[in-house]
């Protein structure tokens, strides 16, 4: 922390009644605070701090990830017996409704899409020869799940689609790729250099989604319009598997496409040798840079399946704000209910994701009525959707309930039930290189070490963030973000240009799987968390 900074805390601690005077942590570099063991809110905030425990966190939790809620899926019965149970919560917390017709509940119209099929008809031109081959859904390609669409373009052969400078790669260099159909390989390239655990966690991952993701955000940022991304040997069988269970698939109602990333088709290698050729294919997979092959080619893709309409909702809740000055001014905070049900009839019960954040929540909303009311209004939020496109939130930030306008700051709480590891810390404050990083990991407990994510250039943010974490005992990280690609709920109110702060824990090894369970919970770390989001909001809504 720079000394005008610690000027400037030093005085806000002095105004603010809610503190009692202590001693300031020391001084550290301006993105790490340390814990100061004797600073402390004053009394009676204090005590609405207090009220927030792990054993009325954890029966919320428990219930929510429990077999009875089935996983709480889009679109599911469970996830409605979820809704129901945070908008009774609220009720019976004194919380106003703040959905639709004077009720809890915000309508979310979805698309529900089924019965995906289509085709890929590649023209390959080489010289005066035309090549002309189609390729069919479930047997060389496999299509997500989208609304129907068609799309006609050139094909451009990017490799592994990677861009890694450090290790002298750029599967892009010399490509324009802008409204082209991009076709790349998975994996990482061969060669010991590529075998680190960061880079097969980035490009090798098991599962589909987090093994495409970098690379389909780089094809998105370079305005590729569509990938075709080639699997390996055992695509076949996995494709075959995927068919043993109909495949369901939700998107927004609203046609909005500004933000979204290209499509991407997992295809076999069969197709791609339709288009690069089987020698300059071959090369490419040995690790070896194929510039330029043989031809061009072009693609026609064409997309279908069955759409219905369903409808989802969000929960809102309202504290009115006691100031005429301010009250027309709110802080929101969030969390989404939903999870993803039940995958190939294996319950995914969603305790850390996002059961933790949802408890978190409604202890906080009890606390914010235990006394006085906060001057600004304060919105709470449970979102629907958020594990299969952020939908709820999306919805609301197209069609708010308080104009976005005069929302201060919108706070996010997403699977907060896991801490970081002491390993990881001190990684982190090596790679910093924090000055006297050592002596603050000596002095810096895991179990109370916090990230929250915020983007530069909101002062008042950091600023509560450091007398929240401070009062609550707690060592902090701040983590620089400008939201607007974000995995969580914050994204579309950073995008609507709404200052937002991001909590979350930490992951684990059964994100997204089976084994993400309440046992596996620690109620303390969601108890700290919620303490510590509770006591920022209470700043925001008190300035």
């Amino acid at each position: 922390m720079s000394r005008n900074a610690l000027v400037v805390c030093l005085g806000l601690a002095v105004t603010t009644g809610m503190w009692a005077q202590a001693p300031q942590a020391p001084e550290v570099a301006r993105d790490f605070v340390a814990a100061s063991p004797s600073a402390s809110f004053d009394e009676p905030f204090r005590g609405r701090v207090a009220a927030i425990t792990d054993t009325a966190i954890r029966t919320h939790l428990d219930l929510l990830a429990s077999p009875a809620m089935e996983g709480r899926g889009l679109g599911t019965r469970g996830l409605d017996a979820a809704l129901e149970y945070a908008a009774a919560s609220l009720k019976l917390a004194g919380i106003a409704p703040f959905g639709e017709e004077s009720g809890y509940f915000q309508r979310v119209p979805l698309r529900q899409l089924s019965d995906v099929t289509g085709t890929i008809e590649i023209e390959r031109q080489s010289g005066p020869l035309t090549d002309r081959r189609s390729f069919v859904h479930g047997v060389d390609c496999l299509f997500p799940p989208l609304p129907p669409q068609s799309l006609h373009a050139p094909v451009v052969f990017a490799g592994f689609g990677i861009r890694e400078p450090a290790l002298g790669r750029d599967d892009y260099a010399g490509l324009d790729v802008r409204g082209r159909i991009v076709l790349l390989l998975g994996g990482v390239p061969p060669g010991p250099e590529w075998q680190k655990a960061e880079l097969t966690d980035r490009y090798a991952a098991g599962g589909v989604k987090k093994r495409f993701a970098a690379k389909i955000e780089l094809a998105r940022a370079l305005g590729a319009a569509a990938i075709l991304a080639v699997e390996d040997d055992g695509f076949a069988a996995d494709m075959a598997a995927s068919f043993s269970d109909e495949e369901v698939a939700f998107r927004t109602y609203d046609h909005e496409k500004r933000h979204e990333a290209p499509v991407v088709i997992r295809v076999s290698r069969a197709l791609a040798c339709a288009v690069v050729g089987e020698d300059a294919l071959a090369a490419a997979f040995r690790g070896q840079r194929v510039s330029a092959v043989p031809g061009t080619a072009t693609a026609s893709v064409r997309l279908e399946n069955k759409e219905r309409l369903i409808v989802s909702r969000n929960v809102l809740g309202i504290i009115p704000g006691a100031d005429p000055a301010l009250r027309e001014e709110a802080v929101m905070i969030g969390a989404h209910i939903d999870h993803l049900g039940m995958q190939g009839g294996t319950l995914h019960p969603g305790a850390d994701d996002n059961a933790s954040g949802v408890s978190a929540l409604l202890e906080i909303a009890k606390a914010f009525v235990a006394g006085a009311p906060p001057k600004r209004t304060l919105v709470l939020a449970f979102w629907t959707g958020e594990e299969e496109g952020r939908f709820g939130s999306v919805y609301y930030v197209n069609h708010p309930r308080w104009p976005l306008a005069k929302t201060v700051a919108y706070l996010n709480l997403d699977m907060i039930g896991h801490p970081w590891l002491p390993a990881e810390i001190r990684t982190l404050v090596t790679d910093s290189k924090l000055p006297e990083g050592e002596a603050f990991l000596a002095a810096t407990r895991a179990e109370s070490f916090v990230e929250p994510g915020l983007p530069r250039g909101v002062p008042i943010l950091e600023s509560v963030l450091r007398k929240s974490a401070q009062g609550n005992g707690l060592t902090m990280h701040f983590d620089w973000t400008d939201g607007k690609e974000g995995g969580s709920d914050y994204r579309d109110f950073a995008r609507a240009g709404v200052p937002f702060i991001r909590f979350f824990g930490n992951f684990f090894p059964d994100y997204h799987e089976p084994g993400d369970t309440p046992d596996r919970i620690d109620a303390a770390q969601v108890q700290r968390v919620a303490r510590f989001a509770f006591a920022a909001a209470w700043q925001l809504a008190n300035p």
